[in-house]
C-alpha cells in the first residue's frame, strides 16, 4: 500500500457508508525507506490512522488521508518523534471513533468535512467524564486533547476540507520563539468544556454588580464589537445566546432615535443556517415572544444599534441581525466564542487596574464560572429590584406562568418608568468609582480608529 499519495490525497476525503459494514479507525505504526540527499536510505517509523471496514467476515483497512496531520513538523522543524505521534494519533482516533462510529445516530455523519466544533466539544466533555475507559483523567490531560483537536480543525480548515468552518473562525494568540521570531497559533474553538475538577470546584455566578454592568457592555465594543448589541440586549432584555442568533433585521423595532428609549424584538426560531444538521450549533428559541430592550443607557443602545445595523450586514441573504466574519448567520457557537473572547479581556481590565476594588473584582470574576447566560441573570435581578411582584419578573423573562395571557407588553411602560428613575443613580456611581475602567477603553477605542 502506499502510504504516502493516500495520506496526501485531500481530494478524497474518506467516507463511511454504515450499510456497507462495520467500521472502525485505529492506529497502526509502519517504517518507510526514504532516500536521503545523500543518495542513502533511510528508515523510518510513522503512525498512520487507518480505516477498517469489516463485512461478511473480512476486514479491509486503508489509510486516512488526516494521518497527514499526524507528521507535521513540529516548531523546531522535522516530523514529530514516533512517541508524540502516537500520542496525537490516539487522541485523533478517540474522538473519530466517537463522531463516526459511536454515536453515528445521533450526528449522522460520514466524512470530516461535515465536522462541526460541537462534535469536538461533545468528545472532550465525555473525555473529561468518561476518561479512557471510565478510568478518571485530569484537567491537563483534557486540555492536552483539546490542544490536538484544535490544530486538527484548523489543519482541516486550512486545507479547506470542512464544509462549515473556515480559517476565519479562528482566533489567534501570539507567542515569541527563539526570542526574534514572532508566531501565532490557534485558540481552541470549544467553548463549553468541562474540565475535570483537580482541585476545589469552582462556582457559578448568574450577575455582575452593578457598576460593572456598562464597562462590560463598553468592553464589548471595543473588544468583541460584533456581539457587542447583542450582549446589551442580554443584559437589558434578558435574552438567551441562542435567541440573540434568530433575531432578524426587520424583527427589531427601535423606540426612539436609533433605539434611545428601547427595543421591542420578535424572538423566534428562524432557521438562518439550514445547511447546519446540528441544531444545538445554530441555536434555538426556548419560548416564542415579544422582547423589550430597556433602555438602562439609551446613548450606549443608540451606538451599539446605529454602528452595528451598518457595519455588520449579512452577505448571505439571510436578514440575520448577527453576522460571522465571513458574512453568514451567525451560529450559537461564534456568539459564544467572542462571549469568551470578550469575558477575557474585561477579566484583564479588571485585574490590571490600579483600583483595588476593580482588582477585587477581577479576582472574584476569574474564580467563578460564567458565560453567556450571565447576561439574563442580569437582567433579571435588575427587573427584581424594581418589580412590585413575582407575576412581572416572570413576564419580563418571558418565563412560562399560570397566566400566560398576560403578555409582557402589557407592563412595558411602568417598568420602562422605572428603570429609566433608577440609571442616573448607577451611572453617577459608575463614573465615581470606575474611571479606571472607563479611560482605560476610551483610550483603547483611539487607538482601534
Amino acid at each position: 500500500m502506499n502510504t504516502a499519495s493516500n495520506s496526501q490525497n485531500h481530494s478524497n476525503v474518506v467516507g463511511i457508508n454504515k450499510r456497507l459494514g462495520v467500521y472502525r479507525y485505529y492506529c497502526k505504526r509502519v517504517s518507510a525507506t526514504e532516500t536521503l540527499p545523500n543518495g542513502k536510505n533511510h528508515t523510518v517509523d510513522k503512525m498512520m490512522i487507518m480505516l477498517e471496514q469489516k463485512k461478511n467476515g473480512y476486514a479491509v483497512s486503508v489509510v486516512h488521508p488526516i494521518s497527514e496531520f499526524i507528521h507535521l513538523p513540529l516548531k523546531k522543524g522535522g516530523i514529530p518523534s514516533i512517541k508524540t505521534q502516537e500520542q496525537v494519533a490516539n487522541s485523533i482516533v478517540n474522538f473519530l471513533n466517537f463522531v463516526f462510529i459511536e454515536n453515528h445516530a445521533k450526528y449522522k455523519l460520514s466524512s470530516v468535512k461535515d465536522l462541526l466544533f460541537e462534535h469536538g466539544e461533545d468528545y472532550l466533555n465525555v473525555y473529561g467524564l468518561m476518561g479512557r475507559n471510565n478510568a478518571p483523567v485530569k484537567k491537563e490531560t483534557v486540555k492536552r486533547c483539546e490542544w490536538n483537536l484544535t490544530r486538527l480543525y484548523y489543519f482541516l480548515a486550512k486545507k479547506n476540507i470542512l464544509n462549515y468552518i473556515t480559517i476565519n473562525d479562528f482566533d489567534f494568540k501570539e507567542y515569541t520563539y527563539e526570542v526574534l521570531e514572532v508566531k501565532r497559533k490557534p485558540e481552541s474553538p470549544f467553548i463549553n468544556v468541562n474540565y475535570p475538577n483537580d482541585e476545589e470546584e469552582t462556582f457559578l455566578i448568574h450577575d455582575l454588580p452593578r457598576e460593572l454592568i456598562i464597562p462590560f457592555i463598553q468592553t464589548a465594543y471595543t473588544y468583541t464589537p460584533r456581539i457587542a448589541l447583542g450582549v446589551a440586549f442580554q443584559c437589558f432584555g434578558g435574552l438567551r445566546a441562542g435567541e440573540v442568533v434568530n433575531i432578524a433585521r426587520t424583527g427589531i423595532t427601535p423606540s426612539g432615535e436609533f433605539g434611545l428609549y428601547g427595543f421591542q424584538v420578535i424572538v423566534k426560531n428562524r432557521n438562518f443556517r439550514p445547511e447546519l444538521k446540528d441544531i444545538k450549533g445554530k441555536g434555538t428559541v426556548k419560548k416564542r415572544r415579544r422582547q423589550g430592550i430597556f433602555p438602562f443607557n439609551g446613548e450606549l443602545l443608540q451606538l451599539l444599534y446605529k454602528t452595528h445595523i451598518e457595519k455588520y450586514k449579512p452577505t448571505d441573504g439571510s436578514n440575520a441581525l448577527f453576522s460571522n466574519r465571513d458574512g453568514k448567520a451567525m451560529e450559537k457557537f461564534t456568539y459564544q466564542r467572542e462571549f469568551r473572547k470578550l469575558k477575557n479581556r474585561f477579566l484583564t481590565l479588571l485585574l490590571e487596574s490600579k483600583d483595588p476594588l476593580l482588582r477585587t473584582y477581577g479576582l472574584e470574576l476569574s474564580s467563578a464560572k460564567w458565560s453567556t447566560h450571565i447576561g439574563r441573570g442580569i437582567f433579571s435581578n435588575l427587573i427584581a429590584a424594581e418589580a412590585t411582584n413575582v407575576l412581572q419578573v416572570m413576564t419580563a423573562r418571558g418565563d412560562d406562568n399560570p397566566m400566560s395571557s398576560i403578555t409582557y407588553l402589557n407592563n412595558t411602560d411602568k417598568m420602562l418608568r422605572l428603570l429609566k428613575g433608577n440609571y442616573d443613580d448607577m451611572y453617577m456611581d459608575l463614573l465615581e468609582v470606575k474611571e479606571e475602567v472607563i479611560s482605560e477603553l476610551k483610550l483603547n477605542s483611539r487607538d482601534r480608529k
